[in-house]
């Protein structure tokens, strides 16, 4: 990835002050008083002249007298303020009346707008001067965060889809390769043989669910889609028909559980992790899973329990780190993502997720906005 380094110099070399006075002593006066090295200092006699000069240059702060002929330091703000280019430009009205008239500014947005009384005080117009400065440093250093951070972003989509696609045909080649060879040799490998392959297979498959599961969660928070009512009993019975567990689980499944706003495909896919974990680490072939549902204020909590074999309580946290699983991976063909996957889409949700200490079996919660 490309780093992107901003000092604070190199953002200050841009920062240019449009001074608004028709008199000229008085701009003189405050081009003395601001004058700093790496600032820009444009003067304008006049409101028309400013909002010429503002139109055609980029101006990062504005310091206007309000009492000008022809048109006010007022005037002027509200014609600069109803332009695009210019709205969000912070202003500091440099004014001659009393400090308690300071005029209508409750319009203008809070935190864009100062003043400054005449006789001016110089260390009270060189410290406003760079409050406003430092405002700006901090936004061009978040905005420059943004950009290296949505790089960064790109740069590990670009990653992953190339590792995926670049390892996932070779892989499907050694699946292939090791089908044919089981099929030339049926009847007449031996045992050892028989079990290289099938261990050569099960790798194979578990490599696709690792890239599989690291394409998803990287994926995560990224992709938004339109929100929609969710009847959560049907999505629930969805998840259990497409995931199609042993015929000795039964699932024991609230009635009328709440219809959810929500983005459908996140919720569907922290179901389907949780639903399919609590069969595949199951210790037998049967067992009962259910799930429940209890409404606080503006969210609802789900419940997900089964007959497991559960989870000591000092591994609650661990079991969300992404990779990490309680079974060795040669019992179970598992990419240890899912989970981490749940815990992404929930939090992306401004929601949590946790494991709760019960007498026998798994009990997990996660909560979710109405």
């Amino acid at each position: 990835m490309n780093e992107i380094i901003l000092t604070k110099k190199d953002i200050l070399k841009s920062y240019s002050i449009l001074v608004v006075d028709d008199r000229m002593e008085n701009l003189l006066t405050l081009e003395n008083v601001i004058e700093k090295e790496g600032r820009r200092i444009i003067k304008a006699g006049s409101g028309n002249e400013a909002l010429k000069i503002a139109l055609s240059e980029k101006i990062d702060l504005i310091l206007l007298d309000v009492q000008m002929p022809e048109m006010d330091g007022y005037e002027a703000a509200d014609l600069l303020r109803m332009n695009p280019k210019t709205k969000n430009v912070p202003i500091i009205f440099v004014s001659a009346v009393s400090r308690n008239e300071k005029g209508p500014v409750n319009k203008y947005e809070e935190g864009t707008v100062d003043f400054l009384f005449k006789p001016l005080d110089i260390h009270e117009t060189k410290s406003k001067v760079a409050l406003f400065e430092k405002i700006f440093i901090a936004n061009t250093e978040k905005k420059k965060c943004k950009e290296t951070f949505e790089l960064a972003v790109k740069e590990m989509d670009q990653f992953v889809y190339i590792v995926s696609h670049d390892v996932k045909a070779p892989l499907r080649a050694i699946e292939n390769l090791a089908t044919w060879i089981e099929d030339d040799l049926a009847g007449t490998a031996g045992q050892s043989v028989t079990e290289n392959i099938s261990l050569l297979k099960s790798r194979v498959l578990r490599l696709q669910h690792l890239l599989e599961g690291i394409t998803e969660y990287s994926r995560v928070g990224r992709i938004n889609e339109s929100k929609e009512p969710v009847n959560v009993n049907k999505l629930i019975q969805y998840v259990i028909d497409t995931l199609m567990p042993p015929a000795g689980f039964g699932f024991e499944v609230q009635e009328n559980l709440p219809v959810l706003f929500a983005e459908k495909t996140k919720l569907l896919k922290v179901f389907t992790h949780l639903i399919n974990n609590s069969v595949i680490h199951h210790h037998k072939q049967e067992g009962v899973v259910s799930i429940q549902a209890h409404e606080e204020d503006n969210i609802v909590r789900f419940i997900i329990k089964d007959d497991g074999p559960g989870i000591k309580p000092h591994y609650f946290d661990k079991v969300f780190e992404i990779f990490h699983t309680l079974v060795p991976k040669d019992k179970h063909e598992t990419s240890g993502v899912g989970l981490s996957i749940v815990k992404k889409i929930v939090e992306s949700q401004g929601e949590k997720v946790w494991f709760d200490t019960v007498n026998s079996g798994t009990s997990v919660n996660f909560t979710w906005p109405k």
